[in-house]
């Protein structure tokens, strides 16, 4: 297991692009704000356009310094991230991070990145 830190200055809506170190899937998402933020914010980990680990801030989690976990998504959650893939999108971790109630922020965090998981070829 790789531990991938996060640090992220938050002033708006943004996406971040991190580069993964070798073949695996993204199988944790944890992290806290500095700031307040409202409930229903979210941080989500995608390879390209789909979803593979989101974090939805709920309504008693909105204070800063409060842990945050996301969520495997049911569907799209082995997807296989490769630094040797053709595909652009297979390379990074797409991390999105929505419009927060209090701008700026800060999100600190790290994504669980298995490196050792099993995966199916076909």
């Amino acid at each position: 297991m790789i531990r991938i830190p996060i640090h992220e200055y938050v002033v708006a809506a943004k996406d971040t692009y991190i580069p993964v170190p070798c073949r695996g899937i993204v199988v944790g998402l944890y992290g806290a704000f500095s700031e307040t933020v409202a409930a229903a914010d979210t941080v989500d980990a995608l390879q390209g356009a789909s979803s593979v680990n989101k974090i939805t801030v709920g309504t008693g989690n909105t204070a800063e310094g409060v842990l945050l976990t996301g969520a495997r998504d049911s569907t799209d959650k082995e997807l296989i991230f490769d630094p040797d893939s053709s595909t652009a999108a297979n390379k990074v971790i797409k991390l999105m991070i929505s419009a927060l109630e209090t701008n700026p922020t800060t999100f600190n965090g790290y994504i669980d990145f298995d490196d050792f998981a099993l995966t199916d070829q076909s």
